[in-house]
Order: C-alpha cells, then structure tokens, then sequence
C-alpha cells in the first residue's frame, strides 16, 4: 500500500473549472494506475466533464 496525493482539474459542461484534491493510502500500483483512479473518481462527481490536468505523487 502507497500514500498518495491527487489533484485533478475537470471542465464541467457549463465550462467552469472544478479542482479535486485528496489523499488517502492506495494499492501498491503504478503512477499511471493510480492517475487513472483518481481521474475516474473525478468524472463521477462531474459526470460530462473533461480532464483538464490531473497529478499524483507518493506523500
């Protein structure tokens, strides 16, 4: 298990932007693994939104 941090920045369909950041502990996967959850986490809370930039580090 890793701590992690995670910053992901969604366009939401009106066009604002909306920054969600967290830390928590996650699996013991790969950068890309754990960019991709927390881009997913993201998109559910703004189900028509786009990624604009997202970031995750081991903390």
């Amino acid at each position: 298990m890793k701590r992690y941090q995670a910053e992901v920045t969604v366009r939401t369909s009106a066009g604002e932007e909306v920054t969600y950041r967290g830390d928590g502990v996650g699996p013991d996967a790969s950068g890309q693994e754990l960019l991709d959850g927390a881009e997913a986490a993201a998109l559910a809370q703004e189900r028509s939104g786009t990624v604009i930039s997202s970031r995750v580090r081991e903390a």
